[in-house]
């Protein structure tokens, strides 16, 4: 399992975890650090956007008509509101403009039909009979009483011709039914101001919504010259007892329906937009003194129900928002994105850097209104903090965190893409400019580039926008500002962040690396072949490093002092030794014990010293747990075998948990054996230091360093090239003759 780190009390930074139950406290630790951190953003970013809501700056009496107002009233910043007035006028014309509906009630329809049917059949069965007509209207009035009057039967009787009148009438009488002779009601005068109606029939098993101008509107009123125009085939003879049939059976069936035509209004009345107003920054209310007349009190209320108004679904798609952006930085800052495990220093560093920016977008949305075309963020020192994040972690963790607080902008800045652009562009632009900066001058360089980038960004966002005259000195202003600022911040905190957060950025690697450091003339004077020996160690390393694309300068400086514990008893270690071993004089154990301390030693010098946590680990990690195998076959030769275990003679240390400090052990193996090879070849070299890197592969020692077998061919070859070039004296080359062979 890959070893972590831990972090005590006063956020220094211990190499290793020694217990599981340790890291998994260390991860409740820095989940509850990010949670923390997530719901102050969220916090801050609602009462940013929910000001008004926690802080009411209008009260009721503010806005009474005919008041006399107390204050001047002018607007903040532009606001859109509802005005009632206007949104009330055009909900109840788009009511009025809903057509009356009239349903269309087929069984009354159907009743009438069977009515008709038993009519016509008695009529013609009386008429069969051969009686008089008053014996037949008699008859008639038993089973029919008032259907026809005495005239109106005598005048179908006339006609002969009853079995074609009644056929007629008929199917006169089912298009009525079917279409819908309608009742209009008369007590509501503004009903038909539309000037048509919307009728409601089932035809065919469906229901048919059909509007109909009020002119061809079937009524009893109309009912006769809407037959003769819809039955022109009708005999002039036979019309009038045809008519008079009809009316004699017909009867309304379609009839107003007040709750669907209430629905529909409703309906139409709620689906009208509100009607907005604008209120301008800098407009004038009213001046204290005045009369607070309807439009004025109005306005009034409208900016104090602004300042009270809690919008529920702008605080919902806040918090998701927000949820969205706090999973997507847990992506981005996996160790797998940015190239480094962030400890929990770096973490709260992060989380209050995100807060901070937040913090100071916020402030700037509510007290700053930025000049037309110009974003709100070109405030925001987002490329300091890009730097900042990019010299101290990586590129990759600069370009994700300028992602991040591009969208964390977005709520605050109302959503506004040109906010987001600029953070975003800047963000990424100082992560960019800063890539291979090794001089602490080359930020101020980088303030240049970041204002010429600015004023590129600034006049393509004004004129994207459209503004108007007057933008170039405020964009020329702007651009400068924001780039020098960023430079200047972020060279003003490099050094205390570097010391702070003990993190290995390039300039304080670069400084180490300083071989005039007071540690390393100390190793030079008081451990010569330690010191000699670091410094091939560290050319082995760095070249190897390059070679795999790690981090050289991390393993040069790693390199220089992963010794540095040899100090205080430099003449134990042979290579600091002349002619006399002192360890003939102790026994194997002890000997072992001794050569094992400089491991601890080496880590209390560099906690002393406040080296970098990765070179500190380096220092833990480059021996491993490997056997000091010298000692260790003397303890089997001079003792009791089934006394003696591996473990005794082992180092107490870590196996690297970092490529780079992976490649300083066998850059530190290599050196060492390399010095006992005799008449070395480039063949010889070639499978001595691949036997050496196999020996550690199989002995796990770099499980839990993340190189590949292609990364260990490539260690190889770069740690020939190099010693080739120490013994290039010494190499014995392959004949001409023989290599032809």
């Amino acid at each position: 399992m890959k070893q972590t780190r831990k972090t005590n009390n006063n956020g220094k930074s211990i190499p290793l975890f020694s217990t599981l139950r340790e890291r998994m406290v260390a991860d409740r630790l820095t989940a509850a650090i990010l949670a923390i951190a997530f719901v102050l953003t969220v916090v801050i970013v609602l009462i940013a956007t929910q000001f008004g809501s926690v802080f009411p700056l209008l009260r009721t009496s503010d806005y009474q008509i005919g008041s006399v107002a107390e204050r001047d009233y002018v607007v903040e910043r532009d606001i859109l509101y509802l005005d009632e007035e206007a949104t009330r006028l055009k909900r109840e014309a788009a009511g009025k403009l809903v057509l009356p509906i009239f349903r269309v009630n087929e069984r009354i329809g159907e009743e009438r039909l069977q009515r008709f049917s038993e009519f016509r059949n008695r009529l013609l069965a009386l008429d069969r009979d051969e009686g008089t007509l008053d014996t037949i209207f008699l008859r008639l009035q038993v089973d029919f009483p008032g259907v026809l009057s005495e005239e109106q039967l005598n005048r179908l009787l006339d006609t002969g011709q009853l079995a074609i009148v009644f056929t007629q009438a008929e199917s006169i009488l089912v298009q009525i039914f079917e279409i819908g002779l309608l009742r209009l009601p008369d007590q509501e005068a503004g009903l038909l101001s539309s000037g048509a109606v919307e009728v409601w029939r089932w035809m065919g098993g469906k229901l048919v919504k059909e509007e109909i101008f009020l002119e061809e509107v079937l009524t009893r009123g109309n009912l006769e010259s809407w037959i003769e125009e819809r039955f022109p085939e009708v005999p002039a003879r036979l019309l009038p007892p045809t008519i008079d049939l009809v009316r004699a059976f017909i009867i309304e069936n379609g009839f107003f329906d007040v709750e669907e035509t209430d629905k529909s209004r409703q309906k139409a009345m709620q689906e009208v937009e509100p009607v907005q107003a604008k209120l301008v920054k800098d407009q004038v209310i009213v001046r204290r003194g005045d009369i607070i007349d309807a439009e004025a009190a109005a306005q009034i209320k409208a900016l104090g129900e602004y300042s009270v108004t809690v919008n529920l679904n702008s605080i919902a798609g806040n918090v998701l928002f927000l949820v969205i952006v706090f999973l997507l930085s847990l992506f981005l800052f996996r160790q797998r994105i940015v190239g480094t495990t962030l400890k929990r220093n770096q973490v709260i560093f992060l989380a209050a850097v995100e807060l901070f920016f937040v913090l100071a977008a916020a402030l700037l949305a509510r007290f700053f209104t930025p000049i037309g075309g110009i974003p709100l963020s070109v405030i925001l020192p987002t490329a300091a903090i890009s730097i900042l994040v990019t010299l101290i972690f990586s590129t990759r963790a600069g370009i994700g965190l300028s992602l991040i607080l591009a969208l964390l902008v977005l709520p605050l800045a109302k959503m506004d893409p040109y906010a987001f652009l600029f953070v975003l562009l800047t963000g990424v632009a100082g992560t960019a400019v800063v890539q291979r900066a090794e001089r602490r001058i080359d930020l101020v360089r980088a303030g240049v580039y970041l204002s010429a980038l600015n004023v590129v960004l600034l006049t393509l966002f004004v004129l994207l926008q459209s503004a108007g005259r007057g933008w170039l000195l405020p964009v020329l202003g702007w651009s400068f500002l924001n780039g020098f600022a960023s430079s200047m911040i972020s060279l003003g905190f490099l050094p205390i962040l570097e010391h702070g957060l003990n993190t290995a950025s390039r300039f304080r690697l670069i400084e180490l690396s300083d071989l005039n450091a007071p540690i390393l003339k100390r190793l030079l004077s008081l451990a010569p072949g330690t010191y000699n020996h670091s410094i091939s160690v560290a050319n082995l390393a760095e070249s190897a490093c390059s070679a795999i694309d790690a981090n050289a300068l991390l393993a040069r400086v790693g390199a220089y002092y992963h010794d540095i514990g040899k100090i205080e008893q430099a003449e134990y270690f042979i290579e600091n030794q002349t002619s006399y071993n002192k360890h003939d004089d102790l026994k194997p154990s002890l000997s072992a014990a001794v050569i094992k301390s400089h491991l601890k030693m080496g880590i209390e010098k560099a906690r002393e010293l406040d080296l970098p946590q990765e070179v500190q680990e380096i220092i833990a990690q480059h021996h491993g747990r490997g056997v000091i195998k010298y000692f260790y076959q003397r303890a089997l030769e001079n003792g009791d075998k089934t006394n003696v275990t591996s473990d005794d003679y082992s180092y107490q240390g870590y196996r690297p948990s970092s490529r780079e400090a992976a490649v300083v052990m066998l850059a530190d193996t290599v050196e060492a054996a390399t010095r006992t090879l005799k008449k070395p070849t480039i063949a010889k070299l070639e499978k001595f230091v691949w036997d050496i890197i196999m020996e550690k592969f199989t002995s796990q020692e770099l499980g839990d360093s993340q190189l590949t077998f292609r990364d260990l061919e490539t260690i190889k070859k770069s740690f020939v090239q190099v010693l080739a070039g120490y013994f290039h004296s010494r190499i014995e080359y392959p004949k001409v003759k023989e290599a032809a062979r």
